[in-house]
């Protein structure tokens, strides 16, 4: 069972998922530190994640598992996945259990790490530049703007990161050339809620990335 979606959707979405790959791979870095400025931070990040692609990338087809967790671990310190995939249940987090948040925000971010990685086993060499450089806010809340040059083209890019309460910055929402994914993934959680009857452990047993790639 799959996760109907309109064709104007599908055509959003390709263009997400490819975006994506651009803004993962930039966006990674550990965020240890609340002394960190997350200007000089999203702007030197790629190393790491590139360091994972050249030497697990290949293995994409022979050991796919493998691969994903390398990238997931990559990953983890800094996206936010749980407030993320909460955001995108929108509404129907509230009528959700606990369990159903859980598994959802797990069966979203296999599915993003795995969709990711495919994309970006063979990924080449970018130019990154953040926008708007500055120190290290005083606040807990703060967007970052950058330009990607690569072979697919010139993407800019907004990330939305926020401080938490052990003085980490965490990625909560990147907007795309202007697509704004939070929003983008909560309009296909609802249709998908509409379409399987409101039925949430359905939508969460069929979510998967691939399928939206059309």
């Amino acid at each position: 069972m799959t996760i109907q979606v309109r064709k104007s959707d599908q055509r959003i979405t390709a263009r997400v998922w490819a975006l994506l790959s651009v803004f993962l791979l930039c966006c990674v870095a550990p965020f240890a530190s609340a002394a960190q400025n997350p200007y000089t931070v999203i702007e030197g990040v790629s190393n790491e994640l590139l360091g994972v692609i050249r030497s697990e990338g290949k293995k994409v087809n022979s050991n796919p598992q493998g691969y994903y967790s390398a990238v997931d671990r990559v990953l983890a310190p800094v996206v936010d996945f749980d407030f993320i995939a909460r955001g995108v249940m929108g509404k129907y987090a509230k009528q959700a259990t606990p369990a159903q948040r859980a598994k959802f925000a797990s069966a979203f971010r296999r599915d993003l790490v795995a969709t990711f990685a495919r994309g970006v086993a063979t990924f080449g060499t970018m130019d990154v530049k953040v926008l708007n450089p500055g120190s290290a806010p005083s606040g807990n809340r703060v967007n970052v703007l950058q330009e990607v040059r690569s072979k697919e083209g010139v993407t800019k890019v907004s990330y939305t990161l926020v401080r938490n309460r052990s003085g980490q910055w965490k990625l909560i929402n990147v907007i795309l050339n202007g697509v704004n994914l939070g929003k983008t993934f909560r309009g296909q959680f609802a249709q998908a809620m509409q379409t399987n009857g409101g039925d949430i452990d359905r939508v969460i047993a069929s979510w998967s990335a691939a399928d939206k790639v059309g």
